[in-house]
């Protein structure tokens, strides 16, 4: 069964912005001697994005954030219902930009550098509704809005919907939030932090203490760990030729949320993940990239992965 065929839909709380992406010839080398190569402008933001993929996987999804009420605001709104995703819940900030970023990308290494133009849109109080949640497959928290994460987590826990939490480092805000989640989807960076070092069945074991009942390291061209229960795993990652690696992480957490609506078992959803993020890293910008669920299903099967055919 396919989240739209259960009329399930997954709703993201978080950021939503417009990227302008730069793919230089080589960032190492001298301003004078660079060259920009490409050139794009795209919706972006962490949760807006994860909302796309799920939408291109087919799902219904719905995002919850604020943006202001500029021409740029405009565009990211434009771009979100273009792609099938519900925006009444985001709420226009008078007198604030955007939120719009430079992102530049060095072309031998598909590695991105953000350079933050406007920042977060601040609304003045949560937004979404709590009572949205019932009857919702999923909930993803980019843990970037405190006023609404934690009470919808909360709610979403009291009323059986799973929730995951996109978790960039720990600090309150996080922790409050990590006893309501029940998969915390970690940085390497993070997990590096929380252990001391490389251990990562200790981070994980560390994220998963502090409430969360699965914990997923990404670890990039490395694939991935998870800790489920007191199962630990590995995954590895699927090879392409990168271009740009924008969005990636965004994209493997929508694509995970819409496996989570269809049912699938946790390997099987890691893999579509994986493989979403994967084929998204094939293109400049955070969504160009986004694949939908029958090339999904074929780039899987030409890779010898079963289990997201049906459907």
């Amino acid at each position: 069964m396919t989240p739209s065929a259960s009329g399930k839909k997954v709703i993201g709380i978080g950021v939503a912005c417009l990227d302008q992406l730069i793919l230089w010839q080589d960032m190492r080398a001298p301003v004078l001697g660079n060259r920009v190569v490409g050139y794009d402008v795209q919706g972006g933001g962490m949760a807006a994005t994860a909302m796309v993929t799920v939408a291109r996987l087919g799902g219904q999804a719905e995002f919850w954030g604020a943006v202001g009420d500029d021409w740029s605001a405009d565009l990211i709104l434009r771009g979100l219902a273009q792609e099938r995703v519900d925006t009444s819940q985001v709420r226009r900030v008078a007198g604030q930009r955007g939120p719009l970023m430079i992102v530049c990308i060095d072309r031998p290494t598909g590695e991105r550098h953000f350079l933050r133009f406007t920042g977060r849109c601040d609304a003045p109080q949560p937004v979404g509704s709590l009572d949205r949640l019932a009857g919702a497959g999923c909930l993803l928290t980019d843990n970037s809005r405190p006023e609404t994460d934690v009470p919808a987590a909360a709610e979403a826990r009291r009323l059986g919907v799973p929730v995951v939490a996109d978790v960039g480092g720990v600090h309150e805000h996080t922790r409050a939030l990590l006893a309501h989640v029940d998969y915390a989807i970690a940085s390497e960076d993070c997990a590096r932090s929380l252990a001391g070092g490389d251990d990562l069945p200790k981070a994980c074991a560390m994220i998963r203490d502090m409430g969360a009942r699965c914990a997923i390291v990404t670890l990039g061209a490395r694939g991935l760990a998870y800790l489920d229960g007191d199962r630990f795993g590995r995954m590895e990652a699927f090879p392409v030729n990168v271009v740009d690696t924008t969005g990636a992480g965004d994209v493997f957490h929508g694509a995970f949320c819409y496996g989570l609506v269809a049912g699938l078992p946790l390997e099987t959803d890691l893999a579509l993940a994986s493989a979403a993020a994967a084929m998204k890293c094939r293109h400049i910008g955070g969504r160009a990239g986004i694949p939908g669920r029958a090339e999904v299903v074929a780039f899987l099967a030409a890779r010898g992965t079963e289990g997201f055919a049906g459907g």
